[in-house]
């Protein structure tokens, strides 16, 4: 029998997430039987970026709808025990986190009807992240009974108490994973009976879909730098601007483009004025993805400068990173978490130490100064990416993971 996998996510379609779009595609494709379940409405930009998912998607009505008060009435009603059971649980586990908690008991409604709707018509309810997703799948669960797994990348790993994801991964039949890096820190934190449950599932890309650059620094050019990525503190692009300004003021002839929008716009475009940089780095904001795979494979250069930000939010494998590679583009990134993973380095990218200016200086210096070298490792990098990262080999795993969970 074919399975039924209900999806639970905070949000769908998310402008930042990509990676998940292509699943829920190579899922359609697949002829899978599978439901998207929104907690919440996307803003009206993002609600149409992939028209062919549209009617995949289920989204819960307003908090004060009928349809909603009904169905949560229903299910009061009819299993008393077990919808305070789930009540109680979000109370208990969640208790030490305030906001989360007050977060959880605003979609639970939403969720009881979601919970009504899975029941009986799927074999498996999946979330995606570990966080408010993952904590509405314990509650479908305890409502109905239905099996569930868990797909956790990077913040809610990392910014979640280790009790609390513990617990979740106690309760879920299996949990994916887009690093390896990351399945051995949830074995730290869970208990050792829980460990077979944990599984690395990179995120794929339509290689296709990333035509390669033919890019190459000639004599004379300003090389090309892009960083791509939410302006926040864990990118790492305030060393990045730092590193820039050394090599301008080394006569290095180089311009840099950042592409994405956050809370730290403002004070990155001071430090660019301070640096007196303006002319050599530009923030674009928000691009559509295509516009953005244009501009990477107009660039020489890609820099990831991630960092351990302090609250301990860490990204994973930035997807940029991928996209990047598979574009054949140079790529420096920074050795931390699941990156390493990718960027070998000086086989398929450059590494450097997490917020070490003069390395990341060096780096940039070595690209500008040896293109071909450069390009070598862009080539290598593409070759990895469709080796490990292929979609149509990544989605096969998932589905037998998904069916592993179901049974």
């Amino acid at each position: 029998m074919q399975l039924r996998v209900a999806y639970i996510i905070s949000q769908y379609p998310e402008f930042h997430e990509t990676f998940v779009a292509r699943e829920v595609n190579a899922m359609r494709l697949k002829g899978i039987k599978f439901r998207l379940f929104s907690l919440k409405n996307p803003k009206p930009f993002e609600r149409d970026l992939y028209p062919d998912h549209v009617q995949l998607i289920e989204y819960s009505p307003l908090i004060a709808s009928i349809r909603l008060i009904v169905a949560n009435a229903e299910e009061f009603f009819s299993s008393p025990l077990r919808y305070l059971a789930a009540a109680t649980w979000l109370i208990r586990s969640h208790y030490k986190q305030p906001l989360e908690l007050l977060k959880s008991l605003a979609v639970l409604p939403k969720t009881v009807l979601f919970a009504k709707m899975i029941r009986g018509n799927f074999d498996l309810l999946h979330a995606h992240w570990a966080t408010i997703p993952a904590a509405m799948a314990v509650v479908v669960n305890i409502l109905t009974g239905i099996r569930f797994s868990i797909t956790a990348h990077a913040w809610d790993i990392f910014l979640s108490p280790p009790q609390l994801l513990s617990e979740k991964i106690s309760r879920a039949s299996g949990i994916i994973t887009c690093t390896g890096y990351n399945v051995k820190y949830l074995k730290t934190i869970c208990t050792s009976k829980d460990h077979y449950k944990i599984f690395r599932n990179y995120h794929g890309l339509d290689i296709a879909k990333f035509p390669t650059s033919s890019t190459i620094l000639a004599k004379g050019q300003p090389l090309r730098i892009i960083a791509i990525g939410r302006l926040v503190e864990q990118k790492g692009f305030i060393y990045l601007i730092k590193a820039v300004k050394i090599l301008a003021e080394q006569g290095v002839h180089l311009h840099l483009s950042i592409i994405g929008e956050g809370p730290l716009r403002n004070q990155l475009q001071k430090e660019a004025y301070q640096a007196g940089l303006l002319s050599k780095v530009e923030l674009l904001g928000r691009l559509p993805h295509e516009q953005t795979i244009a501009t990477l494979r107009e660039s020489h250069l890609m820099v990831a400068p991630s960092v351990i930000a302090g609250d301990g939010n860490q990204d994973g494998i930035p997807n940029v990173i991928l996209e990047a590679m598979a574009c054949t583009l140079p790529v420096i990134a920074t050795n931390i978490s699941g990156i390493p993973e990718v960027i070998q380095h000086k086989k398929t990218g450059y590494l450097v130490e997490p917020s070490d200016v003069p390395a990341l200086v060096d780096a940039i210096q070595e690209v500008a100064d040896s293109p071909e070298q450069a390009q070598a490792y862009g080539i290598a990098g593409r070759c990895f990416i469709k080796q490990h990262f292929d979609i149509s080999k990544n989605i096969e795993q998932l589905l037998l993971l998904l069916q592993q969970f179901a049974a």
